[in-house]
């Protein structure tokens, strides 16, 4: 087989489950080569997830212009990962499987032996039970506040599911700036999540209906003030909250009259997602920022953002934080598990890292 052009035989490799693959690159150099490869991993993200990770901004856009069979579903940049290998793993059944039954087992060389392979390599990215914690996650955005996606909060919050389990409610800062729940995540990590809603529920849906410029306006979100400069800020009963977050959540509705509406619905998400940015800067936190394109199927429009309009309309290719852009279906929540699922494994590795906590809600 390793005679075959190298193409031809990763386009095989990508078939096999990742336990084979595993075995594969233990049988010889070649085997070990090929199961090594950078580039077949990030097919074999690509392909079987529908994602693009990667350590290098500038291969951003060129991903996202490809044309290939697979749709891109979810893209990521994110320095700390090791690979399109750690991903594959990370996403695999056999990695949530290991992270509940192996908590107690100490971390193992996984590429030592050829004995239990797969064990070896899913324990490798594994946290201990005493790594666990509950991560804080602050959810904002349109997409939690327009009549077609705000559906997003719901499945997350009253979902009582292997995936979504709601064990309790976060109190807050005074005032309930800051409330939330705390959500039991595939029986693999906690997180407590901080829905901030710009106004009421009757305000929201009767002022921003066809009016999205209205969310910038502090008379109407609440989350908004004007500085001395007269520019826009975050109220600081919620500056005061940012210190304790550990991501950044923020929903956009993808839905769009009209391919005319795309560039000023963009540049509103832009310069409210840059306010948050602003103040969140003012500490010294390598936040990550996980944007959930929603979309949902009921909507009678065919016109929807792309993944391109977002990474680009918000100017995510200037930015150092790790980022995230995941497609999310708010029917049956298909990508924002994606999305979730690689925020909570960077915060849990990052967790472990004296950096992360010497840097936690220090001012500039």
């Amino acid at each position: 087989m390793f005679d075959l052009p190298v193409e031809i035989i990763q386009h095989i490799m990508s078939y096999l489950p990742l336990q084979d693959v595993c075995h594969l690159g233990a049988t010889c150099r070649h085997g070990h080569s090929l199961t090594h490869d950078e580039d077949f991993w990030e097919f074999q993200v690509w392909k079987q997830f529908g994602l693009y990770f990667t350590t290098d901004l500038s291969t951003v856009t060129e991903a996202l212009t490809k044309s290939t069979r697979y749709p891109l579903e979810g893209v990521a940049y994110d320095p700390n990962v090791q690979g399109n290998r750690e991903i594959s793993v990370i996403y695999s059944p056999e990695f949530r499987r290991i992270m509940i039954e192996r908590k107690g087992k100490a971390k193992q060389d996984p590429f030592r032996g050829m004995k239990d392979i797969l064990p070896r390599l899913l324990a490798f990215y594994v946290s201990s039970p005493e790594e666990q914690f509950s991560a804080r996650l602050a959810l904002f955005g349109p997409g939690i506040e327009s009549t077609n996606t705000k559906l997003l909060v719901h499945k997350i919050v009253n979902a009582r599911s292997s995936t979504f389990d709601a064990v309790e409610f976060i109190k807050g800062l005074p005032g309930g700036i800051g409330s939330g729940v705390r959500i039991n995540y595939k029986h693999m990590y906690n997180f407590d999540l901080m829905c901030l809603y710009s106004n009421s529920e009757s305000i929201r849906e009767s002022v921003y209906l066809h009016k999205s410029m209205g969310r910038l306006d502090p008379e109407l979100n609440r989350m908004l003030v004007k500085d001395s400069r007269g520019k826009l800020a975050i109220q600081p009963s919620i500056v005061k909250l940012l210190p304790t977050i550990h991501a950044l959540v923020f929903a956009v509705d993808t839905a769009v009259d009209s391919r005319e509406k795309v560039a000023e619905e963009v540049e509103v998400m832009r310069k409210e997602l840059e306010v948050m940015l602003e103040s969140q800067s003012t500490f010294h936190l390598s936040t990550p920022l996980l944007v959930l394109a929603c979309r949902s199927e009921s909507v009678g429009t065919n016109c929807f953002i792309s993944l391109q309009e977002i990474v680009e309309g918000l100017q995510l290719l200037k930015m150092k934080s790790p980022w995230g852009v995941f497609e999310v279906c708010c029917e049956n929540m298909r990508g924002a598990e994606k999305g979730l699922d690689w925020v909570l494994h960077h915060l849990a590795k990052k967790r472990r890292e004296l950096s992360y906590h010497s840097m936690q809600g220090q001012s500039r």
